[in-house]
């Protein structure tokens, strides 16, 4: 099967692989299309000790083409998409119910052969119908899987007000599951306002452009600060000024992935004095049933992030263009079929 192979931080091979046959309890799935991810920009740059050579790639929706013994509930041909976190389900962590910081943490796309190539096997209590969806909808369960995620540690008061920093693809789907999870108001702040346009076409009530002027023009909009202050940015100046938007009893949710050697200073006075919660959001935790009910329900619509399908041999500019984020780039997908 044709497969892309990062091989070598910043290189990326094209190659002939073995098709993978599914063991007990594993399906195989002819993949669809798979999306272009932040995870996948840090693998290429040899973040996240990867174990090179590896097929990235862990947004998949695809169609199942060979059962395992033993699983069930499964017909080949049957449109699906996967969680890609798995987990032991012994270690502390699985037992405390975080699946996703199990101690023996392996991921499909990540740490083992994903989704960037014709054909992924995963265990079958991972995969998740999605016969009803349409693939281009289909390939959001795994990030909107992850905002849902950080929206069950975020808990957000219904009524509230939320500031968000960042209006790419998942920037967007973060401020459509507030707005599906309590949230009545919502301010986006971006640099590009042809991102800003669509936050705004997707329900937010104010969009800023990022400039100097933006921490008062916040200001001037909600004089006491937001409920909510959250970023999918991953861009630590950005994530160090969100305690100052924040109202007292307010609660700051760090969602974008910062470089791993990356420091922030912050007051603690500050969050002592304004009562304020913070936490982190790291990947899924078995919430891709409740992404798929968004999208069933239409609470997050996801027509028109997709800006690029590219076909596998151009995956190392697609990531490029997650890299540098390109202006013009809000999600790019990987069309194998």
């Amino acid at each position: 099967m044709h497969a892309a192979l990062i091989t070598a931080p910043h290189t990326i091979e094209y190659q002939e692989v073995s098709i993978p046959e599914p063991q007990a309890g594993e399906v195989r799935i002819r993949v669809h299309l798979a999306g272009v991810c932040g995870t996948d920009a840090h693998l290429l740059e040899g973040h996240f000790q990867a174990k090179l050579p590896l097929i990235p790639g862990h947004e998949i929706v695809g169609y199942i083409d060979a059962l395992g013994s033993g699983v069930r509930g499964f017909t080949e041909g049957q449109r699906v998409v996967l969680d890609p976190d798995l987990n032991c389900g012994t270690c502390i962590m699985c037992q405390k119910g975080m699946r996703h910081q199990c101690l023996h943490y392996e991921a499909i796309g990540v740490t083992r052969a994903g989704g960037f190539a014709e054909y992924v096997v995963a265990p079958s209590s991972v995969v998740y119908d999605a016969s009803d969806l349409d693939p281009e909808m289909a390939v959001f369960a795994e990030p909107l899987g992850c905002v849902a995620w950080g929206i069950t540690r975020l808990r957000p008061e219904p009524g509230s007000t939320a500031l968000l920093y960042g209006a790419g693809g998942i920037g967007l789907l973060l401020m459509q599951a507030l707005l599906a999870s309590g949230v009545s108001e919502i301010t986006v702040v971006d640099p590009q306002t042809a991102r800003l346009e669509l936050a705004r076409k997707l329900g937010a009530k104010h969009v800023l452009q990022a400039s100097a002027e933006t921490g008062g023009q916040l200001r001037d909009l909600y004089p006491h600060g937001f409920d909510v202050v959250t970023e999918a940015t991953g861009v630590p100046r950005v994530q160090q000024g969100m305690i100052d938007q924040a109202i007292a009893g307010g609660k700051i949710l760090v969602f974008g992935v910062a470089p791993e050697e990356a420091k922030i200073e912050v007051s603690p006075y500050d969050i002592f004095r304004k009562d304020l919660s913070i936490l982190g959001s790291f990947s899924l935790n078995a919430t891709i049933p409740l992404a798929l009910k968004w999208m069933r329900s239409g609470q997050v619509k996801t027509s028109e992030l997709i800006t690029d399908t590219v076909p596998l041999g151009q995956l190392h500019e697609a990531i490029r263009q997650k890299i540098i984020a390109s202006p013009e780039s809000i999600k790019a997908t990987v069309a194998l079929l």
